[in-house]
């Protein structure tokens, strides 16, 4: 089932909402799970590598070879300190391939951070999942696991994400399940397998899986490179295709708001629905405001699409993440709808606050610009080209 309210509340392509409903879904006692506030810290992501062992064609980090400088596992005990001092309540372990570290620190990473009292959610492509391997996972107190697949079939997945890795990540679903371990799964949406959601769904319903997540395909690394992209009228196809499909798995929509059918009418249920998910002071770009980004030199971003040399806010093992946190983020910060056009005068935009930081400084070279995938601004674009 599909919640028109979530898929316009869930926009930005690094927003925590997604996961934590996810979250709220697979965990037994996920409806005690925390309020998320988006005016104070509230979660984290955390890469702990650039290393994989696998090269997705649409992967926005460019994954593959780890960083020169990466932190080791007692670097990032001290920085989950560290978070739990300023107030953080969830975080997210991403690579990379988190699993790469799995003799390396992982486990006391994982750990610690539930000693701390976190959350604690980790995405893997699946690879290096066994029975030894989940169990251990378990063992450290992992919350929960998202499995990255991109197509229903090998044939759809493989040629997205590499030879034999539809196969590896059933088998750790299935492993994930046997064992206890809350899983769900997340399927990014390309021209190239737009078609095939649904199937997506049935999969999922087959495996046993609660929670489905799609995410529209972001314009960044590898994507970029490849020249991946949704365009509007199959992100609309596969949006309604969802909407109509009757299945008891949680569908998760990530980056479809400005591809619903009646926008205005999804926005008024969303500004009512914000009590029943327990969200407050709600934002679509929750960069700098409810949480930041870490990658695996310890650098600090307000979003993990734009960690790049203009919006490098610290060092989260060298600096004091109070003061960063108290200071710092302007450029997020400091967007103001009511000063980009043609969001100043759109009924909607004390929710959408101009939508996604990140779409807007690769589209316009600047934050302070309309997300390009607002179909307002989209036909002014296209009128300027004429």
């Amino acid at each position: 089932m599909v919640d028109e309210t979530e898929v316009y509340l869930d926009e930005c392509p690094a927003s925590p909402l997604g996961h934590i409903l996810a979250l709220r879904s697979s965990v037994e006692s996920g409806n005690e799970l925390p309020c998320l506030s988006m005016d104070s810290i509230n979660d984290v992501t955390i890469y702990l590598t650039h290393a994989c062992n696998l090269e997705c064609r649409h992967c926005y980090l460019s994954a593959g070879r780890p960083l020169s400088n990466e932190l080791n596992a007692d670097d990032w005990l001290l920085i989950l300190d560290k978070l739990r001092d300023l107030g953080v309540n969830y975080v997210y372990l991403l690579g990379g391939e988190p699993m790469l570290l799995i003799r390396r620190g992982l486990l006391e990473i994982i750990s610690h951070a539930k000693d701390l009292g976190l959350y604690v959610s980790m995405s893997t492509n699946g690879m290096l999942i066994d029975r030894e391997n989940a169990l251990l996972l378990k063992s450290a107190g992992l919350d929960q696991v998202q499995v990255s697949l991109d197509g229903p079939n090998p044939a759809v997945n493989d040629v997205i994400r590499g030879f034999g890795s539809f196969d590896k990540a059933v088998r750790a679903v299935n492993v994930f399940r046997e064992v206890g371990v809350a899983v769900s799964l997340s399927y990014t949406v390309i021209s190239d397998n737009a078609y095939y959601v649904v199937d997506m769904v049935r999969l999922t319903e087959r495996l046993g899986v609660s929670v489905l997540s799609f995410i529209r395909v972001q314009e960044f690394g590898r994507a970029r490179e490849n020249g991946l992209t949704l365009d509007g009228g199959l992100a609309r196809a596969a949006i309604n295709d969802l909407l109509r499909v009757k299945t008891g798995v949680k569908l998760v929509l990530n980056g479809f708001r400005f591809s619903l059918g009646d926008l205005y009418e999804a926005y008024r249920k969303s500004r009512e629905g914000l009590n029943a998910l327990r969200i407050i002071n709600y934002s679509t770009c929750p960069a700098g405001g409810s949480r930041f980004a870490i990658d695996s030199d310890g650098g600090i971003y307000g979003c993990e699409l734009l960690m790049s040399s203009e919006f490098h806010e610290g060092n989260a093992l060298k600096d004091d993440l109070k003061i960063i946190w108290r200071d710092g983020f302007g450029s997020f910060r400091e967007r103001n709808y009511a000063e980009i056009k043609p969001c100043n005068s759109c009924p909607m935009a004390d929710l959408c606050n101009a939508g996604c930081a990140a779409r807007s400084f690769s589209t316009f070279g600047s934050v302070d610009s309309p997300d390009p995938y607002c179909p307002v601004v989209e036909g002014s674009i296209g009128k300027s080209k004429q």
